[in-house]
């Protein structure tokens, strides 16, 4: 009974949808932040690892210093975007891996609550990873590094 009530409450958390705002919330770019305690992160300007950062595939920058990647909100329609664009599945796509991984002892990332918070969150925690729209980080807050940023549409 406690393993269907597990589940039922991980998909509730994870498995919901979020729907893409229009305009120009929509169309900006999602840009991946660190903490810049980290030394390698200028080293770490590829998709692929970050990927596996928030996959939690790997849990160390290559430095050997551990990685704390963090969320937005399951309904935040900045991480339904970023979620299609770096790890290639919605976050209602990503529930089962995240059941998956809960039953063998993985947790997923983190989550708070605002973009705010997630600057905060990162530029607090050595080796914290996460994403923001761009024009959070035209100038960044002390602590907190611009890694790179997916591309914005083109598509219209």
């Amino acid at each position: 009974m406690v393993p269907v009530l597990l589940v039922a409450l991980l998909a509730a958390t994870w498995g919901g949808t979020a729907t893409l705002a229009t305009g120009q919330e929509r169309d900006a770019a999602i840009c991946v932040v660190a903490n810049l305690s980290e030394p390698a992160r200028d080293s770490v300007a590829d998709l692929d690892v970050i990927r596996r950062f928030f996959l939690m595939r790997e849990r160390f920058w290559p430095s050997g210093a551990a990685v704390h990647p963090v969320n937005l909100p399951a309904s935040s329609s900045l991480r339904e975007r970023f979620s299609r664009a770096a790890l290639g599945q919605s976050v209602q796509e990503l529930a089962p891996y995240w059941n998956e991984r809960y039953f063998h002892g993985t947790r997923p990332p983190p989550t708070v609550a605002s973009e705010a918070a997630v600057l905060l969150y990162v530029a607090r925690t050595p080796g914290a990873v996460g994403y923001v729209e761009r024009s959070q980080v035209e100038a960044p807050p002390a602590g907190v590094a611009r890694l790179f940023c997916l591309p914005e549409r083109e598509d219209g």
